[in-house]
């Protein structure tokens, strides 16, 4: 599969962050989804990092990493600039004719 047939990562996150919008009511604690809401807009992020080692041991599967992206969804700490805060980790398919996605959720 050539690069130029992917999904482009801005449009992977667009679509990663519909899908947590959709997913985290019933996946996260309430407490979580009002944090979120509430300071989404100051501290929100929802950001392509590199594909984790750990993805085939929860999808099956070895995970290519030019064709699948890893998309952390949560809040960044304002001193540090790091998105420390993740209440969601997702394996997104770039690959537009092969949807996937797999959500690992914040658990306290």
């Amino acid at each position: 599969m050539s690069e130029e047939s992917l999904i482009s990562f801005d449009d992977v996150i667009d679509a990663a962050y519909d899908i947590f919008l959709e997913m985290a009511p019933d996946s996260l604690e309430p407490a979580d989804v009002a944090l979120f809401t509430l300071q989404f807009d100051e501290r929100g992020a929802a950001e392509v990092v590199e594909t984790g080692a750990d993805w085939p041991e929860h999808v099956g599967f070895d995970v290519d990493g030019k064709v699948f992206a890893e998309v952390r969804i949560g809040l960044v700490n304002e001193s540090s600039d790091v998105l420390d805060d993740v209440f969601a980790r997702m394996l997104i398919s770039r690959d537009p004719d092969n949807k996937f996605c797999h959500m690992l959720w914040k658990r306290d």
